[in-house]
């Protein structure tokens, strides 16, 4: 069998070849000790889950208490039918049952609208004409970024197959994704394989670049002083992105990390390998971005399962299956498979991290990956939101833990009401703190329950730190 390492080195034969990272030597193999970086990895899938297949029940615990059991000792029949591919990582797992996208249910947006734009913000959701809704603040990923990129770092990485934004800036404005795995690569390594020489042409052009960012930065700062208020923002905020711009192009030059082979041909979307392929040269992508410290924070949406792929009849995955769990057992198992294909991938996406090494053990120990989705169940509910913790040693106490919330806030939204665990918000809160930014609040602060009180949506999960 072909080892994990053999598998990243190779790049799915698709290209990725001859890798020869800083981080994938031997540890002993380096020349000073480093410290360990703190990294964010966000991979969010559609559709949320089928709860009775998602959830754990060892012992047939109750549901009207809190509760926690460790997972070590469960063998892998005993985790759920989507979880199951996970179990093999239980140890490094935090997953959590009961939380509730609260502020979801306070506007009457679709709800596949208010989950994307309140997933990682927990603000309320900002209708727009066509598309996707905006947020009313930063995604965590955002607020995670600004406070540990570096000077000359990627901020941020957004990936996707063609998934609707989770990711916001501090105006609450959407990100904009990468779809395409040579894109990607460009992003990162944008000289192409290290060792080759460039072309005399593009030689010119980067040795150029610098001088042409700085002047547009100070023609920028120039401009800016004459402006509304409102077309200052966005000049201004056009000047930063270049003066990051300007910083990444000279790290870039510095970094010593050896550059792989471009992506080959990747299948077109007719083609069953469609989503597989993109799904591992993302992942791989990523992983070496993060090995190589050219970004700490990202985003990877996951999207575009086909039929074939979750064992579905012919019909359209979301309006036929999705939206039928509870009344049709063809489609209930459709969106088990759904699930559980999704949790096959975090699977090798944290095989992957796992096997290169870090300063802090494994690149899995210095990341906190974190596993979502935009909905609690495929039928658009917004309880039982499913989050799994994966990684990042030392940034919560005690993994290797399934942890229950009993549902004791009812919620009141415009679209009917529901009965919820704690907010996801105090989830946004738990992960900024664990990536070393000290805040008490993601997104809104409180929101309406149905029996006049207030439900508190600020500080830390309890039982994670």
């Amino acid at each position: 069998m072909t080892s994990r390492r053999t598998w990243l080195r190779g790049g799915l034969g698709l290209g990725l070849g001859a890798l020869c990272l800083p981080s994938l030597l031997p540890r002993g193999a380096r020349a000073q000790a480093e410290a360990p970086v703190r990294r964010l990895l966000v991979v969010m899938t559609e559709h949320g889950a089928v709860y009775p297949r998602w959830r754990m029940r060892p012992g047939a615990l109750p549901e009207d208490e809190d509760w926690e059991v460790p997972l070590a000792p469960l063998a892998a029949p005993e985790f759920s039918e989507v979880l199951q591919p996970l179990h093999r990582h239980r140890a490094r797992l935090s997953i959590l049952d009961g939380l509730g996208n609260a502020v979801g249910l306070t506007t009457a947006l679709n709800e596949h609208k208010e989950g994307h734009a309140t997933a990682l913000t927990g603000t309320q959701a900002v209708e727009l004409e066509d598309g996707p809704a905006h947020a009313q603040g930063p995604s965590i990923d955002q607020i995670v970024a600004s406070a540990i990129a570096e000077a000359g770092q990627i901020a941020s990485l957004q990936v996707s197959h063609g998934s609707w934004p989770y990711s916001y800036d501090a105006s609450g404005k959407t990100l904009p994704y990468i779809y395409e795995p040579t894109e990607l690569y460009t992003r990162l390594f944008p000289d192409g394989p290290g060792g080759a020489p460039l072309p005399t042409e593009v030689a010119a052009i980067r040795a150029r670049q610098r001088q042409v960012v700085e002047l547009a930065r100070a023609q920028f700062s120039a401009v800016a002083p004459r402006l509304g208020a409102a077309d200052r923002l966005k000049v201004e905020q056009h000047r930063d992105l270049l003066r990051a711009l300007e910083l990444q192009l000279e790290a870039l030059s510095q970094k010593t990390c050896e550059v792989p082979a471009p992506p080959g041909e990747v299948a077109p979307w007719e083609e069953p390998e469609w989503y597989d392929q993109r799904t591992e040269l993302f992942t791989t992508l990523t992983a070496l971005a993060l090995s190589c410290d050219l970004t700490r924070v990202g985003v990877l949406a996951l999207w575009g399962l086909r039929n074939e792929q979750v064992g579905a009849p012919p019909g359209d995955i979301h309006n036929d299956f999705a939206h039928a769990v509870s009344s049709d057992p063809v489609a209930a198992q459709v969106m088990t498979n759904f699930g559980r294909y999704h949790a096959e991938d975090v699977a090798k996406l944290l095989d992957v991290l796992e096997d290169i090494p870090s300063a802090g053990g494994t690149l899995l120990d210095d990341t906190l990956v974190v596993w979502s989705s935009e909905l609690g169940t495929p039928e658009h509910q917004l309880h039982h939101v499913p989050v799994v913790l994966a990684g990042g040693t030392g940034y919560f106490d005690k993994p290797g833990r399934y942890i229950y919330w009993r549902q004791t806030n009812e919620v009141p939204g415009p679209l009917g009401d529901e009965l919820q665990g704690p907010p996801h918000n105090r989830l946004l809160v738990s992960i900024a703190r664990a990536m070393g930014v000290d805040r008490d609040a993601v997104g809104v602060t409180s929101v309406p329950l149905k029996d006049g009180a207030t439900l508190d949506c600020t500080g830390e999960l309890d039982r994670l730190r």
